[in-house]
C-alpha cells in the first residue's frame, strides 16, 4: 500500500511541468471526440504503467536491493533533470490533432513508452514488488498533475507560479534522488 502513495507523489512531482497536461489540453481543444481522447490518453498511460510495474515487480525478484536503490535514485534524478530541461519536450506533433482515433491511440501508446513517469513507476515497483499499486499511484499522480492544465489551459505553464512549482518539484526530486543514492551506498 505504501507503493501507491510513494509513486503518486513521485509521478505528480515529475509531471509538474505539465507537459502531458498541456498536450492533452491542446488535443481536447482541437478535437470534437473529447471522451474518446480522454479514454485513449488514460488507456495508453495505464498500458505503459502496467508494463513498467510488471517489469519493476520482476526486477524486485531478480535484482538485489542495492541495485534497485540505485535504479530509484537514477529515476528520480532523471525526472528532476527532465523538469529543468530548457529544450522543448513535446509529446507529439500537430498531426496528432487531426489523426483518426486508432492512429492517435497507437501514437500516444508509443510516445509514452519509457516516459519519466513510467520509469519512476517501474523503479518504485521494484522496491516493494507491489507493481499494481505502483501503477495505480502513478496513474493518480499523472491525472492530478494534468488537471490544472485541463482546467485552465496550456498557458498556465507560462505563469510565474507554475515555473516556481516546476523548480520546487525538481528540487524535491533531486533531494529525494540524492538521499536514495546515499542510502544505496550505505551513507
Amino acid at each position: 500500500m505504501d507503493a501507491i502513495m510513494v509513486t503518486l507523489v513521485a509521478v505528480l512531482l515529475a509531471n509538474a511541468d505539465g507537459r502531458s497536461g498541456r498536450f492533452l489540453s491542446r488535443l481536447l481543444g482541437a478535437r470534437s471526440d473529447r471522451r474518446a481522447v480522454i479514454g485513449i490518453a488514460i488507456g495508453s498511460f495505464v498500458a505503459n504503467a502496467l508494463v513498467a510495474a510488471l517489469a519493476g515487480s520482476f526486477a524486485n525478484r531478480v535484482i538485489g536491493q542495492g541495485m534497485i536503490a540505485l535504479l530509484v535514485a537514477f529515476a528520480l534524478l532523471t525526472a528532476a533533470a527532465a523538469l529543468l530541461w530548457r529544450g522543448q519536450l513535446t509529446l507529439a506533433d500537430d498531426r496528432a490533432m487531426t489523426a483518426p482515433a486508432p492512429v492517435l491511440a497507437v501514437r500516444l501508446l508509443l510516445v509514452q513508452l519509457a516516459d519519466r513517469s513510467h520509469f519512476l513507476i517501474g523503479a518504485l515497483a521494484a522496491t516493494s514488488g507491489a507493481g499494481l499499486w505502483a501503477a495505480a499511484g502513478g496513474l493518480a499522480g499523472w491525472i492530478f498533475a494534468a488537471v490544472p492544465f485541463l482546467a485552465f489551459g496550456p498557458a498556465l505553464a507560462q505563469r510565474p507560479a507554475a515555473k516556481f512549482v516546476r523548480w520546487a518539484s525538481a528540487a524535491l526530486l533531486t533531494l529525494w534522488g540524492l538521499r536514495a543514492a546515499m542510502n544505496a551506498f550505505g551513507l
